[in-house]
């Protein structure tokens, strides 16, 4: 793909849903093993967007909504960025290191973020599964920029990282 066929919001926007997607259905599935559908969304609205510190019993319907909104929106910001990066790494190696720097922060940071400012959380949702479900979109989301761009697959070898360029 050429700098002239780069669209940063659609290929972003897409990118952004796959990871979105990929999480909502792993935390869906858990929801549906546990026999409770759908909890996971209602309670992170609830707790996070709705600030209660205690989710209330059974789905909520508007925190579902809204918190699936912001996830979404969240994700889409997320490819965006990954797909300015994707960009600038085809072309200068030390962006390679960034994009594994960020994939670090985004699991370190939301479970924190969960963990941390947000008691209702606690004890709600283990931490393997905030790290499966995150180590999924970013595998989801690697394989869909591993097969978009061929540049970024050869550059490696072209160029290693921490090479000079000139």
């Amino acid at each position: 793909m050429t700098d002239s066929d780069h669209n940063p919001l659609g290929e972003g926007s897409t990118l952004g849903v796959i990871g979105a997607i990929t999480v909502a259905t792993w935390f869906l599935i858990l929801d549906l093993i546990a026999h409770r559908p759908f909890y996971t969304p209602s309670v992170l609205g609830q707790v996070i967007l709705f600030g209660r510190e205690t989710p209330a019993p059974g789905l909520v319907p508007e925190a579902i909504a809204l918190y699936s909104f912001v996830h979404f929106a969240a994700f889409i910001g997320l490819g965006i960025l990954v797909t300015q990066l994707v960009h600038l790494a085809a072309r200068e190696s030390v962006f390679r290191f960034l994009l594994l720097i960020i994939f670090v922060v985004f699991e370190v940071f939301f479970y924190a973020f969960t963990y941390v400012f947000f008691e209702g959380t606690r004890g709600i949702f283990p931490w393997w599964s905030m790290l499966a479900a995150n180590t999924l979109a970013a595998f989801a989301m690697g394989l869909y920029v591993y097969l978009r761009h061929p540049a970024l697959r050869q550059s490696p070898d072209h160029e290693p990282l921490g090479a000079e360029t000139n």
